[in-house]
């Protein structure tokens, strides 16, 4: 090489490191992040499938990568790579669990990555989901609202008026009364039951006006006397059928167009407010109604329903914390639009909600006041597995509600002790 020539590159190489660029940092590298979340079906997966390659083609500097994980593994499998310091950079996971994570440190606080600075973008009951001791670990994705769907061909087949959708506890009994069928012995159609559907026991609680917890849900009140009226409702319901004959006729359930509703099997049920997606997929000719939970007044409040959804976590360890925030931050705001368009759940966003006009889904909107979001119980994350017990116990058993009520307390009691120990 001629000594001209080498000087110029000399003095070339030396200008790149004066400006703070070498040559390797002359070429920007690709950011990989692994993104987990639960959504696997037919249904679900092309529309984040979507949002996340228009995201890659936006950032290419950042691409995006999915992982799906069954919803029953994903929070297990995030923790279990949290310990071997190999987790996602970002997972979709359970919203009223966020802060029994950051109370253990397993996830990221994203305060000092500009959440704090997004805080206003997001509805503030769900943004607070992911607060723990005044720092925020979670963004709020989706949010959801559970309502009555009721079958109207059923209705019109019995005389009763298809427009006209029960409103208290005594009118789902009463429109059973006419709803039922048998065939000899056998039920071919029952009309309602609170345990089918997606409600369950707490909801009904909820419906009553009441929760499990104190307000700050650290105490237990599993047995209060909201709790034993909610769960006297149900065993009513069960034994009108049979305990035998309930178990029997739910067991028959199938999957898709053959679950209860669908298969006309139920004709009336509580579900999530996104089950109009799964009718209009699987049964786009089926006559239906959508109404909110009836209550014991047949006037709504503020918890005649219980919602649940999903945050957005950056599990601790990632190595590109930045990014990952930058990747959390579009997908509950820009994302969030494209989800709500195509899934009909409820978006955390303030704007995003606007992005569905169809007429049902601005009900499930309006729906939301008389919705509350339960976070589970920072020192008992497990108390349900005793709830349960006691529910199956009167439901499945024929106990009294109040003794099975009492035991499930004293369980709980000891969970919350044990819980407190920890921290």
């Amino acid at each position: 090489m001629r000594k001209g020539h080498l000087l110029l590159l000399t003095v070339s190489c030396l200008s790149m490191l004066g400006t703070g660029t070498s040559l390797a940092q002359s070429k920007k590298e690709v950011v990989k992040l692994n993104f987990w979340a639960h959504w696997l079906s037919a249904q679900r997966r092309p529309t984040i499938d979507k949002i996340i390659n228009t995201w890659n083609a936006k950032n290419p500097n950042i691409q995006v990568e999915y992982t799906g994980i069954p919803f029953d593994q994903i929070i297990n499998k995030t923790l279990a790579g949290v310990a071997a310091g190999n987790p996602p950079d970002v997972v979709v996971i359970d919203i009223r669990t966020s802060k029994f994570r950051a109370a253990k440190n397993q996830i990221t606080d994203m305060s000092a990555l500009g959440a704090d600075q997004s805080k206003n973008l997001f509805f503030p009951n769900l943004y607070a989901t992911g607060t723990y001791k005044g720092k925020q670990y979670a963004l709020p994705f989706v949010t959801d609202t559970r309502v009555l769907f009721y079958n109207k061909k059923a209705f019109k087949e019995v005389g009763l008026d298809p427009n006209k959708a029960p409103k208290t506890w005594d009118d789902l009994w009463n429109f059973s009364n006419k709803l039922d069928k048998k065939d000899g012995d056998r039920y071919v159609r029952m009309g309602f039951h609170p345990n089918f559907g997606d409600f369950g026991y707490t909801g009904w609680v909820g419906n009553v006006g009441d929760t499990l917890f104190d307000k700050e849900f650290e105490d237990p009140r599993v047995n209060n006397a909201n709790a034993v009226k909610a769960l006297e409702f149900m065993k009513k319901w069960t034994d009108r059928y049979g305990s035998q004959n309930y178990s029997s006729f739910k067991a028959s359930f199938g999957g898709a167009g053959q679950d209860e509703f669908m298969s006309g099997k139920v004709a009336m049920v509580v579900r999530n407010g996104n089950y109009i997606t799964t009718l209009n997929r699987n049964a786009p000719d089926m006559e239906w109604g959508m109404v909110s939970v009836p209550t014991p007044s047949g006037k709504p409040a503020s918890m005649t329903s219980w919602g649940g959804g999903f945050n957005l976590e950056i599990p601790k360890g990632t190595k590109h914390p930045k990014e990952a925030f930058a990747f959390a931050r579009y997908l509950a705001t820009e994302g969030a639009k494209v989800w709500a368009a195509e899934q009909n759940d409820i978006p955390a966003s303030r704007t995003a909600q606007n992005a569905n006009p169809n007429p049902l889904f601005k009900q499930l909107i309006n729906n939301m006041k008389y919705t509350f979001v339960m976070p589970a119980p920072v020192y008992a994350p497990t108390y349900e597995t005793a709830v349960n017990k006691a529910v199956d116990d009167v439901l499945l058993r024929g106990r009294d509600p109040k003794e099975a009520l009492d035991e499930a307390q004293k369980t709980v009691e000891k969970i919350v002790q044990e819980g407190k120990r920890d921290f």
